[in-house]
């Protein structure tokens, strides 16, 4: 497993998902939390005799526990040619490749010519909706699974929180940021992204619980059907608890998989296991860092939303507000992943 720290900042993995090569599956295989997790909801989940969709199956490890648990088929749906060949491999070598339906197609183009028993996803990124689960799973839910069905995840919920994150900071005004691959590097995504500021987006970073300012607040779940709307705008005020510099933001998902699994990525003991090697968390930094104190709020905006009706893959996120002290507004910061609709951050008073 590739080695990471504290407060480094990797660049966003949800943000490249048509170009996910060997290197990140690897990551995700190995990623303790989410396969110990994945694992036991699947053989909670699944009953001798399902018939299983694995949207987004990517190289089928998930697919194979469904079927290792009694599933007699699963159709696995992946937009990558050579990942899904991977998926079809693991199946024969397992002995189980005649009970493996593998569709290579976007998962709006795909007709199963039956419904399902369950329907299985791990299409979640960092924020938990930042690889665009939402729509593809309020398409999915009605045209694929049977009246009755289980849908693994069950529920996710996004949290946010303020942080002095000062490292992280300190590599970013460096454009010192990891990459799993030298294809997918800083310059090419903010160029694809029309962005030109590295702090209008954010990254896959481990935020550890001493950086936090206040207490993490829900933003936003989705549930049952998923027809909660992909875009929003949330506000929340967060009081601070003690005196330090904001650099910026942690965002990180809960997601209920199953009746007794809950799979939650917002620890930070690397070496202990609690923390995930893919996901990490996000951070959402602020360009000027804020000097705040105890008993102020920060006051955010937070808000997602697509650039236009047709964009798939491409959410836009955005984290604006303010500080405020004895009531009184002392600055301001806009983040926006579409830098047409920031406007300049302002001191207003000392």
């Amino acid at each position: 497993m590739r080695d990471y720290q504290e407060e480094q900042p990797w660049l966003p993995f949800s943000e490249a998902l048509l170009e996910w090569d060997d290197d990140f599956h690897e990551l995700m295989l190995q990623d303790r939390l989410r396969m110990a997790a994945y694992r036991k909801a699947i053989q909670e989940t699944v009953r001798p005799g399902d018939v299983v969709l694995d949207l987004g199956t990517g190289t089928g490890i998930l697919s194979l526990w469904a079927l290792q648990a009694g599933a007699s088929r699963v159709y696995g749906i992946d937009l990558s040619a050579p990942v899904l060949a991977r998926a079809v491999e693991r199946m024969a070598q397992a002995g189980l490749a005649d009970r493996f339906v593998p569709i290579n197609q976007l998962s709006f183009d795909v007709s199963l010519p039956e419904q399902v028993d369950v329907l299985i996803s791990e299409i979640m990124g960092n924020m938990a909706d930042n690889e665009d689960f939402q729509p593809i799973l309020r398409d999915a839910i009605p045209r694929f699974l049977k009246a009755g069905g289980r849908v693994l995840p069950q529920s996710t919920a996004t949290y946010l929180v303020p942080v002095a994150a000062r490292q992280a900071h300190r590599s970013l005004v460096e454009r010192e940021v990891s990459t799993l691959s030298p294809k997918y590097s800083m310059e090419r995504l903010c160029r694809e992204k029309g962005i030109r500021s590295p702090f209008n987006i954010y990254y896959d970073t481990i935020l550890p619980r001493r950086t936090y300012l206040s207490r993490a607040r829900c933003l936003y779940r989705y549930q049952g059907e998923w027809e909660q709307p992909p875009c929003y705008s949330v506000d929340v005020p967060y009081p601070v608890h003690k005196a330090e510099w904001m650099t910026g933001f942690k965002a990180y998902f809960v997601a209920q998989l199953s009746p007794s699994v809950t799979l939650d990525i917002s620890g930070d003991d690397i070496g202990g296991g609690s923390t995930s090697a893919s996901w990490k968390h996000a951070y959402l930094p602020i360009e000027h860092p804020l000097q705040v104190a105890e008993g102020d709020t920060v006051s955010v905006r937070f808000s997602r939303f697509y650039p236009d009706a047709g964009a798939r893959f491409r959410q836009i996120y955005r984290w604006q507000g303010e500080v405020l002290r004895a009531g009184n507004v002392i600055a301001q910061f806009d983040q926006c992943m579409d830098e047409s609709l920031t406007v300049s951050p302002e001191v207003v008073s000392g």
